[in-house]
This record gives C-alpha cells, sequence and structure tokens, in this order.
C-alpha cells in the first residue's frame, strides 16, 4: 500500500486532495527496449502510472539506485508514493543476485528475476516456456516464432498479444514450470550451470499486484 503524504509544513495541503491521481509504480531495469515496451503497455491495461528507469549495470547497482530513487519520491509531497517499486533483472548477463535480493528485501523493494532472460515471461503468454530452455537464444527464438515479439532482433513486442486474456494465460503457464524444484535454483541466485537452473520468472507478482491494486 503507497505510503501517504503528510500535510506541508507550511499547511496548504497537497494536490492529491483536490484530485483523484492514477497509482504510481517504478520499475527500474537493465532492459532498454523489450522491458520499457511491456511496462508501458501494462500502464494502458491497468491505467496506473509506471515510471520505467533504465541502466545498464548489475543487479547489486539496479537495486541501489532503486534505493536512491524511493527515498527522493518519499521526499515529494505533490503526490502519493510509490505503490510498488521493482527491481527487474534477468539472469543471462549476471549470475549473482545475492547481493540485489539483500538491497531490496532490506528497503521494502522487490526483486523480479526471470531466468534466462525475460523473454521467458513474454513466450509464457502463448505457451509455457519448455523446461529445455535455459539458454536466452533458445526463449528468444521461441518468443519470435510464437509472435510475441518482432521487429529489429525481436527486440519488440506484440502489444496485440499483451491483454487480460494472454496475461492470464502467462500466469497460468508461469506456475507450470515455476516448480517447487525449480525455486530452489531461483532462491540460491547464484546458479553457476544452466542445467541447474530451469526457465523460471518471477513477473506473475508484478501482474497479480496490479490486478489486485485496480480492483482495491
Amino acid at each position: 500500500m503507497a505510503k501517504k503524504r503528510g500535510v506541508p509544513a507550511h499547511g496548504r495541503k497537497s494536490a492529491r486532495f483536490h484530485r483523484a491521481r492514477k497509482k504510481r509504480y517504478l520499475v527500474v531495469a537493465g532492459g532498454a527496449v523489450t522491458e520499457r515496451q511491456y511496462f508501458k503497455q501494462l500502464e494502458s491495461i491497468y491505467d496506473v502510472v509506471i515510471e520505467y528507469q533504465q541502466k545498464n549495470e548489475s543487479p547489486e547497482h539496479l537495486a541501489d539506485f532503486a534505493c536512491t530513487l524511493k527515498k527522493e519520491d518519499e521526499r515529494d509531497i505533490s503526490t502519493d508514493c510509490y505503490e510498488n517499486i521493482w527491481v527487474v533483472v534477468d539472469v543471462d548477463d549476471f549470475h549473482d543476485h545475492s547481493k540485489a535480493a539483500k538491497i531490496c528485501k532490506d528497503n521494502g523493494i522487490e526483486l523480479i528475476i526471470s531466468n534466462p532472460c525475460f523473454e521467458v515471461w513474454l513466450l509464457d503468454h502463448m505457451k509455457a516456456c519448455p523446461p529445455s530452455y535455459t539458454l536466452t537464444p533458445d526463449v528468444e527464438s521461441a518468443a519470435a516464432r510464437a509472435g510475441i515479439v518482432g521487429g529489429n532482433r525481436n527486440k519488440y513486442v506484440n502489444d496485440e498479444l499483451i491483454d487480460s486474456e494472454h496475461l492470464d494465460a502467462a500466469i497460468r503457464n508461469a506456475a507450470r514450470h515455476n516448480t517447487v524444484e525449480n525455486s530452489q535454483g531461483r532462491n540460491r541466485l547464484t546458479p553457476h550451470h544452466e542445467q541447474e537452473y530451469a526457465p523460471w520468472t518471477d513477473m506473475s507478482k508484478v501482474i497479480e499486484t496490479l490486478k489486485s491494486n485496480k480492483q482495491s
């Protein structure tokens, strides 16, 4: 739940008391194209504001950056705080997520991991990502064949396939490979062999939160 602002010291109420504002979320991620476009589409579906901040940095540095933005937002009395803050990362480029996990946990931020890449979640919109797809090229090629991505280097999301029906399908399909056994690899956060870390995505948590907050 968003933290509510207090009344400024000079006694004037902030603008949020005068008109309803859309709920605000923050995403800090490494993806410059695919993830940015995807979260922009979620804005339209759930009628919210999702501020997307991108840096080509390690999960640890992204988590630190998210903490900085959270503190800045909490000092801003002109609107409500972010409902949720998500640090969205892959495993293909950075294998050690333990420091990022601790930073996020200590600061009320959610670390959202997809292994080996974000396209696992995108493929889930069309079908469950096969457990044998542990390498990024395999997942990216499958997502392209399924039509969920296309364009230059298959970096662009097919917005027509990002709707409530396909989002519900993605949650169901993700549950098929987000098994208890696979969660052991997810919770270790430091996979050394692809074979020991089957496809996984935490993106279902993001969608469930958006759905829940829209209904409340």
